[in-house]
């Protein structure tokens, strides 16, 4: 996150009054979750569609033991006969599969085109994290 859209957050934040409920957190994800982001969320927001599969795993590890949510956002191209949103759940479920969790797709539809036959994804993941 660049420190202009940290700003922003910061900002929206403030505007929506919940300074008490969400804390804004400058860093690549990652480290940030590794680093003592574990096990505490109850919902994960990816809302980088670039890196969201190779990310996907972090978001797990965010998670909270039990089960929790995703919202998953991907950029996939898809011909004339193939459905993007299918697509991204095909994508996710491998690595879901990978990482051997039960899971399932509470939503799934376009967000916008982003070129041609290039479209964003999101998914709702309802995730079930063994307590470990």
């Amino acid at each position: 996150m660049s420190y202009a859209a940290a700003e922003y957050q910061r900002e929206n934040v403030r505007l929506n009054g919940v300074e008490n409920v969400v804390e804004p957190i400058l860093g690549d994800a990652a480290g940030i979750i590794k680093a003592g982001l574990r096990d505490v969320a109850h919902r994960v927001l990816m809302p980088l569609p670039e890196r969201a599969l190779q990310y996907l795993g972090y978001a797990i590890i965010a998670l909270r033991p039990g089960e929790g949510g995703i919202h998953y956002y991907e950029h996939i191209s898809a011909s004339r006969d193939e459905d993007p949103i299918r697509e991204v759940e095909k994508r996710a479920s491998r690595k879901m599969a990978e990482l051997g969790l039960d899971f399932k797709v509470s939503l799934g539809r376009v967000v916008r085109t982003v070129g041609l036959r290039r479209f964003q994804v999101v998914l709702g993941l309802l995730v079930h994290k063994e307590y470990l």
